[in-house]
């Protein structure tokens, strides 16, 4: 009679072996797959995030200098496409480099560099700005006074002296423009 307990025992115990066994692998089935769809829910709202509301670019150069360094990460914001003076945005330019600069003057305003002073006017005044170096003009055709066409900014690096921006390329439009910067990322050491 002990021997059949003993073998009984046994059995159940093996049962309940298999029965733990089998609910430990279905729990790790279901994890596995709630893992998989934590990370495709947060690949879509990455893919989201940075395809469509903001992106990152790359600092190249010293034309927004002291502003923004070069080697420098950038994230700007994609939605809005209204801007005003003093937005630092971003575009592409003619060759399809991208391009960050400050924006100084939006429709209507009427631009005028004065070459004597290296001073710029917006509207007649001088706009308090981190610019660093004089603003003249460059040889691009542009007639100044300039007044910024409808849909258009005037943008302008901080590093007058260093800038390849609206002073060549003429009024920037906002269609181009692929957003704001918003936050900076210094490396430290900047690139290489």
């Amino acid at each position: 009679m002990n021997a059949v307990n003993n073998t009984t025992a046994l059995e159940e115990d093996k049962l309940l072996q298999f029965f733990d066994w089998h609910i430990a692998e279905e729990r790790q089935k279901k994890m596995r797959h709630c893992l998989y769809r934590d990370l495709a829910i947060t690949a879509a709202v990455i893919f989201l995030l940075f395809k469509i509301i903001a992106g990152i670019a790359i600092v190249r150069g010293d034309s927004m200098e002291p502003t923004l360094t070069d080697g420098s990460l950038v994230l700007f914001y994609r939605l809005g496409h209204t801007y005003k003076r003093n937005d630092i945005v971003i575009f592409r330019s003619g060759n399809g480099n991208l391009l960050i600069k400050r924006v100084v003057g939006i429709t209507g305003d009427k631009i005028e560099i004065d070459d004597k002073t290296g001073t710029l006017l917006v509207n007649g005044t001088s706009p308090k700005e981190l610019a660093k170096g004089k603003t003249y003009t460059r040889d691009s055709g542009i007639k100044y006074p300039f007044t910024v066409p409808e849909n258009c900014v005037f943008v302008l690096g901080d590093n007058r002296e260093a800038a390849l921006d609206s002073r060549s390329l003429g009024a920037i439009e906002t269609n181009n423009l692929l957003g704001k910067v918003f936050f900076e990322v210094r490396i430290l050491g900047g690139s290489t």
